[in-house]
């Protein structure tokens, strides 16, 4: 079978737009999320672009594209600048990973044909003159992780040589008001697995992850080694009550890289922060039998929903090669029902590999794990 590779990946977020910056940014322990008003009357703590970031895109893309259009041109223009592969080759898949997509233009008339996905996906394949259709991913919060999952699943088969992952989500009054009405979100910063903890804070973002089965394009930095998905079927918006679902997800991810849980580095949690998803993450992690630390990146970038799970595994990619435990900002003491090890100080260590959870609406759950070359 064939092994898939990181070979190259760029950012978009409320931190900035160069990886080593935004890595090192995380590292010192600083936060992109900050308090905003926003046009429907609400005020919460939130993490968005500048509006520096925001003027270079319509200045670099113009009108013709939407800002979340915008935002995923930006970096897999970068990604792929990087790379040094030929985006117009039929060996060439992109993944769009995103919830939401041009949700922003709900209510206007003219542009209320750009609202699918399927329309930026073209748009965003034309504009690379790919030959491929771009496949759409939006699986409510795994989506970052599930398009992780079917890049590996395709390079496997040899099918393509490479696969340009897009991960982005843009926060509008429109997210913000139906996170709002499920009395999901924090007035203050999120504090995941912490027995403060009141909710979460939303946020954006854009992320770009090429991934081969070709190892002379290999950049060195990791192999996804394992991934599964799974469904708890429990409530439309509340998590399984047991965490069994999303354990049984981590361990099938562990099999299929051939780790067993005391193998494993470090756990790049969802935690989001909710009452209810930190207690079924717990849970899962115990059932999957891992001791292993464990953060959450959310207080950092908030949660950017499509974005997420590509934004905390390239984060965590770089803590792996960098020998570094991030911590879980905010985190003091937890009350979740099962022990797990909440990383809550920046340590040094040597890490061989880690595992990224995710889950969403609908009881949709995932589990990735990344290993050292």
């Amino acid at each position: 079978m064939k092994q898939v590779y990181h070979v190259a990946d760029a950012v978009l977020c409320s931190l900035g737009d160069n990886n080593q910056s935004v890595f090192e940014a995380v590292a010192a322990g600083q936060s992109g999320i900050q308090s905003r008003s926003f046009d429907n009357g609400l005020t919460y703590p939130v993490a968005i672009l500048a509006k520096a970031q925001e003027q270079m895109l319509a200045a670099k893309y113009g009108p013709d594209y939407s800002r979340f259009e915008q935002m995923c041109l930006f970096v897999a223009e970068r990604a792929i600048e990087k790379s040094n592969i030929n985006v117009a080759a039929e060996d060439c898949l992109i993944i769009l990973s995103t919830t939401k997509g041009n949700v922003a233009q709900i209510g206007q008339q003219e542009r209320s044909e750009s609202v699918p996905l399927h329309y930026s996906a073209k748009k965003i394949g034309n504009y690379f003159n790919n030959p491929n259709p771009v496949s759409v991913v939006s699986v409510a919060c795994i989506s970052g992780v599930a398009a992780q999952i079917m890049a590996k699943r395709l390079l496997e088969t040899g099918q393509y040589k490479y696969i340009i992952l897009i991960g982005c989500d843009e926060l509008s009054p429109f997210i913000l008001s139906g996170f709002h009405s499920f009395q999901a979100l924090s007035a203050t910063a999120c504090r995941p697995f912490d027995a403060s903890r009141s909710g979460l804070n939303l946020g954006e973002a854009a992320v770009c992850m090429v991934l081969s089965n070709e190892p002379a394009a290999a950049s060195g930095e990791g192999i996804l080694e394992g991934g599964a998905i799974s469904n708890d079927a429990n409530h439309l918006s509340g998590p399984s009550k047991t965490g069994e679902e999303l354990g049984t997800a981590i361990r099938q991810a562990m099999a299929e890289a051939g780790k067993s849980p005391g193998m494993i580095g470090f756990v790049s949690a969802h935690g989001t922060a909710t009452n209810y998803n930190d207690e079924m993450e717990a849970k899962a992690i115990h059932h999957a039998g891992i001791q292993a630390p464990v953060n959450s990146l959310k207080p950092y970038f908030g949660h950017t929903l499509g974005a997420s799970g590509l934004l905390e595994t390239l984060m965590s990619l770089k803590a792996m090669n960098a020998g570094i435990l991030l911590p879980t900002l905010h985190f003091e003491a937890s009350n979740v029902s099962v022990p797990i090890t909440v990383n809550a100080k920046l340590s040094h260590k040597e890490i061989p590999n880690f595992v990224k959870t995710a889950a969403g609406f609908g009881g949709c759950n995932a589990a990735v794990l990344w290993s050292k070359i």
